[in-house]
C-alpha cells in the first residue's frame, strides 16, 4: 500500500521523533525518509539495536538502516558544515555511505556562518532576557529570505562558484551592518570575539566557498520534481523537527522557531506532487513534559527535573537548561 507517514512533536520538541522514525523505517521497510522542516538545530537521539548511538541533525533518523535514503525538503534549512560533521560521526559507527543516500532539493536554503555568528551574537546581547535559539543561524537564515528572496544563497547556488561568492559577499555585508546595532551591549569575551572573527576576517570567505564546492560534489541535488518520484515508493516515513508548541505561527512569542513546525509544510509538499495515497500524522510525547530553553512551561516542577536527567540534552551555552515538568493534557491538546 502507497503511504506517507507524517512524524511531529507535539510538545517543545525532544519528544522521541528520531526514535520513533527509526523504529517505522524497520517495522515497515520503509526506504526514504523526507525531511520537511527545520536544520541543523535538530538533534533526534536514536539507538539502534546494537547500542549504537547517533544525534540526527539534517540526516533522516533511519540512516542507521542499510540502503534507507534521506530527502531534504525545500523547507529545510540545510547548514553544510554541520552535515560534514555529522557525516563523520556516521562514518564512526560505520555508515560510510550517507552522503551517497542523501538528496537535497535544489530550492533549500543555506545556513552560512555568517547567519550563525550573528545568530549567536544577538542572543548573547539578550543577556537576561535570552529567546531560547539553539545557535544555528536558523532565524537568521529566514529572516534574510522573508526580506531578500532571490539575493540569499540557495543549494543550487553551490554548483555555481562564482555566483555562490557574489551571494555569500551579499549576505556577509548584511551582517556587518546588523552587527553595528548590537555592537555596544556586547561582552568582551572569548565567545564573542570568536563570533566578530567569523564576520570581520575577510579571508575566511574563499574557505567558506571551497567547502560548499566540496559539499555541492558530495551530494545529490536535486529539483523539486525529484520528490514525486521517491513518493511512488510504498512507504515513505516524513520528519519534522523541533515542537508544535515553537511553531513561528502558532508558537508562544518570542519563545519560538523561524520554523513551521506543524504539519502544514509536509501536506504543501505532497499537494504539489498531486500525491494521492495514505497519509498518517503520528504526533509524539513523552509521559511528562520537557523544554530545552527559556519560555513558558507552566508545569515545570524542579524536583522532577533532577530526578529524571535526560543523558541525551546536557546544559549547553544556547539552550541552557533541559527543563522537565509533568505532563500538560491542555498544552497538548492545543498542539
Amino acid at each position: 500500500m502507497n503511504q506517507v507517514i507524517l512524524v511531529g512533536d507535539l510538545g517543545y520538541g525532544d519528544a522521541g521523533k528520531g526514535s520513533i522514525v527509526d523504529f517505522l523505517v524497520r517495522e515497515l521497510q520503509a526506504g526514504v525518509v523526507v525531511r520537511y522542516n527545520g536544520g541543523a538545530q535538530a538533534a533526534h537521539n536514536v539507538v539502534d539495536p546494537s547500542g549504537a548511538h547517533h544525534a540526527f541533525s539534517q540526516f533522516g533518523s533511519g540512516t542507521l538502516v542499510p540502503g534507507v535514503r534521506t530527502h531534504l525538503s525545500r523547507f529545510m534549512l540545510v547548514d553544510p558544515f554541520s552535515m560534514f560533521h555529522e557525516e563523520q560521526h556516521l562514518q564512526k559507527l560505520g555508515i560510510t555511505d550517507a552522503f551517497s543516500r542523501m538528496t537535497i532539493d535544489r530550492e533549500a536554503l543555506v545556513v552560512t556562518p555568517y547567519h550563525q555568528a550573528l545568530n549567536r551574537l544577538r542572543e548573547i546581547a539578550r543577556g537576561n532576557e535570552r529567546h531560547g535559539s539553539c545557535g544555528m543561524g536558523i532565524g537568521e537564515t529566514m529572516s534574510d529570505y522573508v526580506a531578500h528572496g532571490s539575493q540569499v544563497l540557495f543549494i543550487g547556488d553551490l554548483r555555481e562558484p562564482a555566483q555562490m561568492k557574489r551571494k555569500l559577499q551579499f549576505l556577509r555585508e548584511l551582517k556587518l551592518a546588523a552587527l553595528q546595532t548590537i555592537r555596544h551591549k556586547l561582552p568582551d569575551t572569548e565567545s564573542v570575539r570568536r563570533e566578530l572573527r567569523i564576520l570581520e576576517d575577510s579571508s575566511l570567505m574563499d574557505f567558506i566557498v571551497d567547502r560548499y564546492c566540496q559539499f555541492a560534489r558530495q551530494v545529490n541535488i536535486v529539483e523539486p520534481a525529484f520528490l514525486g518520484r521517491l513518493l511512488a515508493q510504498d512507504t515513505v516515513i516524513g520528519e519534522g523537527a523541533q515542537g508544535i508548541l515553537l511553531d513561528e505561527w502558532y508558537g508562544f512569542h518570542p519563545y519560538t522557531t523561524w520554523s513551521t513546525t506543524t504539519f502544514r509544510n509536509a501536506d504543501t509538499l505532497l499537494q504539489e506532487q498531486q500525491y494521492d495515497g495514505r497519509i498518517v500524522r503520528v504526533g509524539a510525547l513523552r509521559v511528562y513534559a520537557t523544554r530545552h530553553g527559556p519560555g513558558p512551561f507552566v508545569t515545570e516542577d524542579m524536583a522532577l527535573t533532577a530526578a529524571l536527567p535526560d543523558l541525551h540534552n546536557r546544559t549547553n551555552p544556547w539552550q541552557l537548561t533541559m527543563r522537565i515538568g509533568y505532563f500538560d493534557a491542555v498544552a497538548a491538546r492545543y498542539a
